[in-house]
């Protein structure tokens, strides 16, 4: 446990420092880290001003440029929680922090629940450090702790803990963290629901050792108020499957005044149905699970019953037109990254029973090592192959740089906008960097709303948004109402001529 913690430790302090250096040199981006930070900032000056109006508050980053509550795009109210530690410190930091420390302290609770699953077998203090090491390994859980900040990538560590404080049996603990993962989005409901049905499963088949038995089903019903683990089973069910109805159904279009803005990467399932087969088992699929399940040596595959409680987010990801849910490069693993561990864990043990009934001669010593073996070996590979750390195949050194020349004067102006009060657009990588205020626009057509205009040109011209950011800055170059008042470094600000500020 002291070991795993000072491992912790060091994840917590380099990805804090990678994801804090990756923001302040326009890294990230107003997509998602601006727009989160917008949400929060407005939430924390609700409390400081006790304006309940700019509680979740952002300016819509889709079609309109109208102020609108986060549940307008997603239920993930955990962003509230977030406020008050912007009293600590006010900006994007704060998040970036926090979300790094959550996600580190998911080793120890893979720790934990490696430690009470293997608890019967030699050496299993030692291999569910290995596996906690593996867990700060695994290239998923970094690329979704480094892609800016997502309430949802909390779910990680919450997910977790549900599943531990469940094997412990404090069921008030679990289902405490139950809600704190439903908050982290809209579709949880679907996990923490196949989560609370796998506990009926589990304990249908304890109860039958393994054996059809029509008399336990029965039962089941009939001991739902006097056994605990039923009642929290069946809670947990209820519970989540009316927080996915109600985000759907009734919060997401209320504030919204339509459907989800994601269902559109549904279309095809509806229009085409004999098409799921190809996205659920054609090529990318396998190459979706591989880099999820080859960290761990694919031990994942030796419990199936506990990688399927992964099943509705795989199914989200897999089924959906939008390419960049089927790779580990975003936060989309989040929710899976937990049932991998997991799995991994109890196939671990299921293949301790095996060696027991195949080659009980084989001494536990040597077993143990070889688990040990089959676990660190992959994810140390792995993690050469696909992370970005500093020794890795494809690492990431660019937040460790100096800063570019243009860093002073976007500082500079960040400084000089800085009044809450002050209508700013800027371009997607600036953006981080100027939403700590009520009304932010991004550089598209919505400029037009913005007193101040900060422009990176490079990003303007072939960032990944061109096609809004393109027409936009043709647009100001002519537009009558703004009058260009800085250009250096590829930093061009306008000023709205009206404006008196």
């Amino acid at each position: 446990m002291i070991i795993l913690c000072l491992g912790v430790l060091v994840y917590s302090l380099y990805f804090s420092l990678f994801t804090i250096n990756r923001y302040k040199k326009f890294y990230s981006h107003y997509f998602d880290l601006g727009i989160m930070n917008q949400a929060v900032y407005n939430t924390y000056k609700a409390i400081g001003t006790g304006d309940a109006s700019r509680i979740l508050e952002h300016t819509n980053p889709h079609d309109t440029a109208a102020q609108v509550k986060r549940m307008a795009i997603h239920n993930d109210i955990i962003l509230a929680f977030m406020a008050p530690f912007y009293f600590i410190n006010e900006g994007p930091e704060t998040l970036l922090v926090i979300q790094t420390v959550i996600l580190a302290l998911g080793s120890l609770f893979v720790y934990l629940i490696g430690r009470e699953v293997l608890k019967k077998y030699a050496y299993s203090e030692w291999i569910s450090c290995i596996i906690g090491f593996a867990y700060l390994l695994y290239p998923a859980l970094q690329k979704a702790n480094a892609y800016d900040f997502h309430g949802v990538t909390l779910a990680t560590t919450f997910l977790l803990a549900m599943y531990y404080f469940w094997l412990k049996k404090w069921y008030s603990w679990s289902f405490f963290c139950v809600v704190l993962a439903l908050f982290t989005k809209e579709q949880l409901g679907l996990t923490t629901a196949m989560f609370g049905c796998f506990v009926i499963i589990e304990y249908y088949l304890r109860q039958t050792g393994y054996h059809f038995s029509l008399r336990v089903i029965a039962n089941l019903w009939k001991n739902l108020w006097n056994d605990a683990e039923l009642r929290y089973a069946f809670i947990t069910i209820i519970v989540s499957l009316l927080w996915v109805v109600l985000s759907m159904k009734l919060i997401i279009p209320f504030f919204r005044g339509g459907e989800h803005f994601a269902t559109d990467y549904y279309d095809h399932v509806l229009r085409e149905p004999w098409s799921i087969p190809l996205y659920l088992f054609g090529k990318g699929s396998v190459d979706y699970l591989r880099p999820l399940l080859s960290p761990l040596g694919f031990l994942s595959l030796l419990s199936p019953l506990h990688f399927l409680i992964a099943l509705p987010d795989l199914l989200i990801n897999l089924l959906s037109s939008n390419e960049n849910m089927r790779n580990i490069y975003f936060h989309y693993t989040s929710v899976i990254t937990p049932f991998v561990f997991i799995s991994a864990i109890y196939g671990i043990r299921n293949a301790f029973y095996l060696k027991k009934k195949i080659a009980a001669a084989i001494p536990e010593a040597f077993s143990a090592f070889c688990i040990i073996a089959l676990i660190a070996v992959p994810s140390l590979f792995y993690s050469y192959r696909l992370s970005s750390l500093p020794y890795a195949k494809h690492q990431d050194l660019f937040p460790w740089k100096a800063p570019a020349g243009k860093y002073e004067d976007v500082m500079a102006w960040k400084m000089n906008l800085a009044p809450d009060d002050i209508k700013v657009s800027s371009t997607g990588v600036l953006a981080p960097h100027f939403t700590s205020r009520r009304y932010f626009y991004d550089f598209s057509w919505k400029y037009t709303l913005a007193d101040y205009v900060i422009i990176d040109e490079k990003d303007a011209l072939s960032g990944y948004l061109k096609k809004n950011t393109l027409p936009a800055y043709k647009m100001i170059q002519n537009d009558k109402k703004y009058i260009k008042i800085y250009d250096r470094n590829g930093i061009i600000v306008y000023k709205k001529l009206h404006t008196s500020l």
